[in-house]
């Protein structure tokens, strides 16, 4: 019963991630999986986390509504690079939290934009895309601050 409700909590939780990543925030598009992939990867077992953040990237390419993949690889390669810093010498701080969820985001928004760019159309000219991808990694990187309280260490 308490993998049932976990699992309800995490699906509602990321549903609510996307949704309001597409209604977006002064005419800009939020990347607030990109927060959750990060929390993932940091608490859960690699495993677990890579087949989540994989079935994030898989639900967001599909609503995209253009090729599946790109988000998939952010958001797995995400993973990857977290679980890392997580099994190294790093002590995580909030300060750290914060300039790796601001890293982090930049790499998810990178990825998927050239992805996109030399395997089918691309979506938008490159300095807009800079200037969302910043947008979001500024979001992400005051969220990220929160993202590990000291407590849980």
């Amino acid at each position: 019963m308490k993998k049932v409700l976990t699992s309800l909590f995490w699906i509602s939780i990321i549903s609510l991630a996307m949704a309001l990543d597409r209604a977006g925030f002064l005419n800009l598009k939020l990347n607030l999986t990109m927060l959750l992939v990060y929390y993932m990867g940091l608490k859960w077992p690699e495993l677990k986390a890579v087949l989540c953040s994989a079935g994030v990237g898989f639900i967001e390419d599909s609503l995209s509504l253009r090729i599946i993949g790109p988000n998939m690889l952010s958001k797995c390669t995400v993973i990857f690079i977290t679980s890392f810093f997580r099994s190294g010498i790093f002590n995580f701080t909030p300060l750290l939290n914060s300039l790796l969820c601001f890293a982090f985001t930049i790499v998810d928004g990178f990825i998927v934009y050239f992805s996109l760019s030399v395997f089918d159309t691309r979506p938008v000219d490159i300095s807009t895309a800079i200037d969302s991808i910043m947008f979001q990694s500024l979001i992400n990187g005051v969220l990220g601050y929160f993202v590990m309280r000291e407590q849980d260490e």
